[in-house]
């Protein structure tokens, strides 16, 4: 059986720039309540932090929740080479901020914390997203609905966006 190291992470308070609200994306997103400057860190990324085969066993736990009509959103987050956070956690609000191939955040590692952080200037009741960056073996499991120009129909990096558009056309979806 796998250990899970606890931390014990104190529950943060919604940062009073954010809200949130109903998402034409998925579900819930958050929203900005106030303008948001370009490289403001908005919020962090919390939950467990589990090791590389924690976060494999979690994986297939979600797979077969999927594969039984339940819900599928990930919330395990790259962290390092060892590690990753898993943000399945109720009061975890960053894990709300849904998807965009053309975001207006992005996900830093900061010192081991896991920051959301303005790309650029964020107007008042605009949605957060940003680039969840999934690879290109598994771009079939993840459709994508963020309606950006640049969206090749599935959550995939940049960098593979282009090989899933030939994919598609090919028929190989």
């Amino acid at each position: 059986m796998s250990r899970v190291k606890k931390i014990k992470t104190p529950r943060l308070k919604t940062p009073s720039d954010v809200r949130l609200g109903r998402s034409g994306v998925h579900g819930y997103g958050l929203f900005a309540r106030d303008f948001i400057a370009q490289g403001a860190r908005i919020i962090e990324y919390v939950g467990d932090r589990i090791t590389k085969a924690e976060a494999e066993r979690r994986e297939a736990q979600r797979l077969a929740r999927l594969a039984a009509g339940a819900d599928g959103c990930v919330y395990i987050f790259v962290l390092n080479k060892r590690h990753d956070i898993d943000g399945n956690l109720s009061w975890n609000l960053a894990r709300r901020i849904n998807h965009s191939c053309h975001p207006n955040c992005e996900a830093q590692n900061i010192r081991g914390h896991i920051w959301i952080v303005a790309l650029r200037d964020i107007a008042p009741d605009e949605e957060l997203n940003f680039d969840y960056g999934f690879g290109y073996s598994e771009w079939q499991k993840h459709p994508c609905g963020c309606g950006a120009a640049q969206c090749a129909g599935y959550i995939i990096n940049s960098a593979q966006r282009w090989r899933v558009r030939r994919a598609v056309a090919a028929g190989r979806t």
